[in-house]
């Protein structure tokens, strides 16, 4: 009976001790490994295979750092290749998460770190290849002109700035999701290589008035602008 009593007790004072190493090791797990799937997808930058991770220094303050590189291409359907495609992407942003610094008891631990806002600065490069179709100016009728010329190019891009970001982390357990939100400026530059079409010398595009993407694979496009983003991460805080 005694004996029994003993191994009880050593049960019970072994599940307590668990329970308080478990706890112990939670309050500890101050960082976040994290993927973007919304970045295997990107049709306004460039698709590439995103990983993140986080350091909580607080329960109100962290940093992240995101590194992205393009393992392939969305498709252009360009045979004549100017540049080999690739790119990669950075961002590093320090992050406040108000819900955790505003809280009434500062000695209660949250299960999820809430909204968030904070500063990021970014820096991607890629290359790649882009085709646009235009009449030579000699052309007359060259809105009925069937025979217009086809130019294949190649496009080297680099965008470096800064964007205000506005999130959610959710916490289930050890596990992490968190849409966000960005809105910046940054400084864009663009290179054409073997590009031949020139408005300078009265060449006249034919690829409709809304060509939104071919303009910013010219290097008319470089210069200041706004930056957007939206998407979401999933991840694991360990």
């Amino acid at each position: 009976m005694r004996l029994n009593f003993k191994i009880l007790f050593l049960l019970i004072l072994f599940i307590c001790s668990s329970i308080s190493f478990s706890q112990e090791i939670r309050k500890q797990s101050s960082w976040i490994i994290k993927t973007n799937p919304t970045a295997l997808i990107d049709i306004f930058t460039f698709p590439t295979v995103q990983l993140a991770i986080e350091k909580k220094i607080n329960d109100s303050f962290s940093i992240q750092t995101e590194v992205g590189y393009q393992f392939y291409d969305m498709g252009s359907g360009i045979d004549t290749v100017s540049v080999k495609v690739g790119g990669f992407k950075i961002n590093t942003e320090g992050r406040f998460y108000f819900c955790n610094y505003f809280k009434n008891d500062k000695t209660k631990k949250r299960n999820s770190d809430g909204l968030y806002t904070g500063i990021q600065v970014f820096y991607r490069e890629n290359k790649y290849n882009e085709s646009t179709s235009y009449y030579k100016s000699e052309i007359d009728d060259y809105e009925t002109y069937e025979d217009d010329f086809v130019d294949n190019f190649g496009v080297i891009k680099k965008n470096y700035g800064a964007n205000l970001i506005f999130g959610f982390q959710k916490q289930f357990y050890r596990f992490i999701i968190e849409p966000y939100f960005q809105l910046g400026c940054m400084n864009r530059k663009v290179k054409n290589i073997d590009r031949e079409f020139n408005e300078d010398l009265g060449h006249i595009e034919n690829n409709g008035n809304h060509d939104f993407f071919g303009y910013y694979s010219k290097e008319e496009s470089s210069g200041i602008d706004v930056n957007l983003g939206i998407g979401f991460r999933i991840g694991y805080r360990f």
